[in-house]
Formats: C-alpha cells, sequence, structure tokens
C-alpha cells in the first residue's frame, strides 16, 4: 500500500515538472514578443509559495516592500496547484523567494531554478531539517513560523531599504512565542490524549501539544496524497470513532466521498470535529493559527484535562 502511495507521489511530481517547463516556455517567448515583461517599481518584491510564509513576511517588512503569494485560495488543494505563467513572472521579479519546500511546492523551485538569475531564497523544510517525503505542512507549526521570521529577518537586515525591519520583527516574534506558549500549555496537562485526524495538516501542532494522533498514518498520507487508503486502515479509523478521541480534525481541503465517512461517524459517536484550512484564511498568520489553537483548547477543556 504504501509503495503505491509514493509511486502515485512520483508520478504527480513528473507531471508537474512538465507542466512547470511549459509555463516557463510559454513565459519566456511572452517576454521576447514583449507581451510581459518585469515591473519596474522602487519596491522589492518578495514572492511566497503558500500564503503563510507570506502573510508572516508582510507584516514583516510592513511597507518597505511587496508581498505576493501565490496560492492563496481556501477552497483549493494546493497539492494540485501548478504553476502559471502569473507565477512565473512574480518568480522572475522577485528579490527573495520563500519556499515551503519538503516537496510540497516543488513547481515553485523550478521556476526559481529557471529565473536567468539567482535569487535569494529561504527553504522553511531546510531550516527545520525536514526532507522531502515528510510530512511539508511546516506552517502548522509555532517552532517553523519563528525560525522562518528569524532567517529573514536576518535576510533583509543585511540590505537598505528595511528600517523598522528590527522592531517589527521583535513584535512579531513575540506573538509567536506566545503561541508558542499556548501549545506547551496543552501538553503540560494533555499529553497523551488521543486524537484523530482525516490527514496530517496539523500533526506538526498536534505533537507540539503532547497529543496522540491514533487514526493510522497509512490512511493519512493516502488522504494527504489524493491517493486510496488500504480498507483496514480505513476500518481502523472508523472503528476507532466509537473509542471516542478526544477530537477529530479535519482538512476542508481535501475533502472526499472517503474523509466525509469518517467525519460523520465521529459526529455519530459524538466526536467534536475540528475543521481546518490548508491555505490561510484571512491576511494575519497569528489570528488564523491562534484561531485553531483556541478550538483545541477549547474542545480539551469539554474533554476534562484542562480545566
Amino acid at each position: 500500500m504504501i509503495l503505491g502511495i509514493i509511486i502515485g507521489m512520483v508520478l504527480k511530481k513528473t507531471f508537474i515538472a512538465g507542466a512547470v517547463l511549459f509555463v516557463v516556455a510559454v513565459f519566456s517567448a511572452m517576454v521576447v514578443m514583449g507581451i510581459v515583461g518585469t515591473t519596474a517599481t522602487s519596491k522589492p518584491l518578495i514572492v511566497s509559495g503558500v500564503s503563510q510564509w507570506g502573510a508572516l513576511a508582510r507584516q514583516l517588512v510592513g511597507p518597505d516592500a511587496r508581498v505576493v503569494s501565490l496560492i492563496t485560495d481556501p477552497n483549493a488543494d494546493p497539492h494540485q496547484h501548478e504553476a502559471t505563467v502569473a507565477d512565473a513572472a512574480n518568480v522572475a521579479d522577485a528579490d527573495v523567494v520563500l519556499l515551503n519546500g519538503a516537496g510540497y511546492d516543488t513547481w515553485l523551485s523550478q521556476l526559481v531554478a529557471n529565473r536567468s538569475s539567482p535569487v535569494a531564497t529561504i527553504n522553511v523544510a531546510a531550516l527545520m531539517h525536514v526532507a522531502t517525503g515528510q510530512n511539508p505542512h511546516l506552517f502548522y507549526d509555532p517552532q517553523a513560523a519563528i525560525r522562518f521570521v528569524e532567517t529573514l529577518t536576518t535576510t533583509l537586515e543585511q540590505r537598505s531599504g528595511y528600517p523598522h525591519i528590527s522592531d517589527r520583527s521583535k513584535k512579531l516574534l513575540t506573538q509567536l512565542n506566545a503561541l508558542q506558549r499556548s501549545a506547551l500549555t496543552i501538553r503540560q496537562s494533555c499529553t497523551g490524549v488521543a486524537v484523530a485526524a482525516t490527514e496530517d495538516v496539523t500533526t506538526y501542532l498536534l505533537k507540539d501539544m503532547g497529543l496522540k494522533i491514533v487514526t493510522p498514518e497509512g490512511l493519512r498520507l493516502a488522504v494527504g496524497n489524493g491517493v486510496d487508503p488500504s480498507v483496514s486502515d480505513l476500518a481502523l479509523a472508523l472503528a476507532q470513532m466509537d473509542q471516542h478521541p478526544a477530537f477529530l480534525i479535519d482538512n476542508t481541503q481535501t475533502a472526499t466521498p472517503l474523509t466525509n465517512e469518517i467525519v460523520a461517524r465521529a459526529r455519530s459517536a459524538q466526536v467534536p470535529v475540528i475543521k481546518v484550512t490548508e491555505t490561510m484564511t484571512g491576511t494575519d498568520y497569528v489570528t488564523w493559527l491562534n484561531t485553531v489553537v483556541h478550538s483545541i483548547l477549547q474542545t480539551l477543556k469539554k474533554e476534562g484535562c484542562i480545566k
């Protein structure tokens, strides 16, 4: 079963690689013909694949730079994103590119590789020593967000045009550290409490909290990669709802008839369902992630491990 999942991932990456090369070729031809070109502006451009790193960058730089996030639709599956001509144009103009890494935005890495000149990049997975094939959803980890802000601050402090970067960084890191403390507070009271998840989008956050994810890893991996899990993993995930885990995390962006079946079983067993999105909603990262933390905290209070 795991072999089938890996083969599916390889085929998907092969298709995406071809699509990216096609987009780059189209974009290059349009530049030559004068249909599109680089944008003249006095402000530097920071380009992020996913909206979470883009939102943090925007809060960090304020009005001193333009920040563009290429994936912003909370109703679309980011795993299915294919590079567009607009994506290629933004990457061509970028002064800094923010990569999630770990195979999550390979299309963006390829656009960077196909630039006519080098560009500064920050790869969050590399910062956190997370390799391709491991869980790429690092934007649900306050520790990764802290490391990202520290690294981007250092990168921009070495450039002119960011006079207030240090003050903004201190303020943002204070907010992120408060988020991390909230997770550690839950760990102190709820370590080992069983929870369920339709896939691995919030796994880093749940592990920071010391919670035990009981849903079979094979099912979570399969759902995240858009393939069918094994019959035995699905049967176990459904049966676990009758054992009443503290809650079920449901990523609405990867909803399928299969995950909807798990959600329905959870509701039937009166297991609370916490709905989350993979792409950030709103424009403020701290507010977005704090909403998820608060939902988990309130649910655990009902569970009884937090007074």
